[in-house]
């Protein structure tokens, strides 16, 4: 069976992340327009886990009181494309599932990664623990869960063992972790689509 870096350095090779990019563009400005206005208002540090070809990054660098912004991939061909194309944000190429990476943000994003980690609970543990700020907020998008039928042969098709969870499962991960006000969306969904399901939480404690 393959592993989902090497599937996702194999996109990165086949250009594949430029269609990503493409076609989660609506879900992602979406994701991004529920971030708290005062948060953006105010000086911040935006992290993308998972961040492909650095798109969002670069995105949220050009924001006025964006102060770092940082991307993290475990496929080293797409963080090669990330600092080709965007010279002036950071990133890592982390595995991660096993970084040591502790450096803290008021945001936190990641969109279509969380159901490839073999141990998500433990991926989303530290992130709370070691890179979200008190105060911060979490947003994470996955098309891949238990309601969203057409997913449901990812992981066959990809030849990959992909995390399938309920919405009701992913939100009581996120309240073990110690996550608070805890709201879930689905957006561009279409007939025999159930969208893209979204998240938003943040760390008060």
């Amino acid at each position: 069976m393959k592993t989902a870096i090497e599937t996702f350095n194999n996109w990165a090779h086949k250009n594949k992340d430029k269609g990503m990019e493409k076609n989660h563009s609506y879900s992602v400005n979406k994701m991004l327009e529920l971030i708290p206005p005062k948060m953006l208002s105010d000086d911040f540090s935006f992290i993308d886990i998972g961040c492909g070809n650095g798109w969002v990054v670069k995105k949220m660098r050009d924001y006025i009181n964006c102060t770092k912004s940082v991307g993290i991939d475990g496929a080293e061909k797409m963080i090669e494309k990330a600092i080709k194309r965007d010279k002036q944000s950071h990133y890592y190429q982390l595995d991660i599932e096993k970084m040591d990476y502790k450096d803290q943000f008021d945001i936190v994003f990641s969109m279509e990664v969380f159901y490839y980690f073999k141990d998500p609970i433990y991926v989303l543990n530290y992130i709370y623990k070691n890179i979200l700020k008190k105060g911060g907020c979490m947003l994470f998008g996955i098309d891949h869960y238990l309601e969203n039928k057409d997913s449901l042969s990812w992981g066959k098709d990809l030849e990959l063992g992909l995390q399938t969870l309920s919405i009701d499962m992913w939100e009581s991960n996120l309240l073990n972790t110690g996550f608070k006000n805890i709201q879930s969306y689905k957006f561009g969904a279409k007939e025999n689509w159930s969208g893209t399901l979204v998240f938003y939480c943040e760390k008060i404690d």
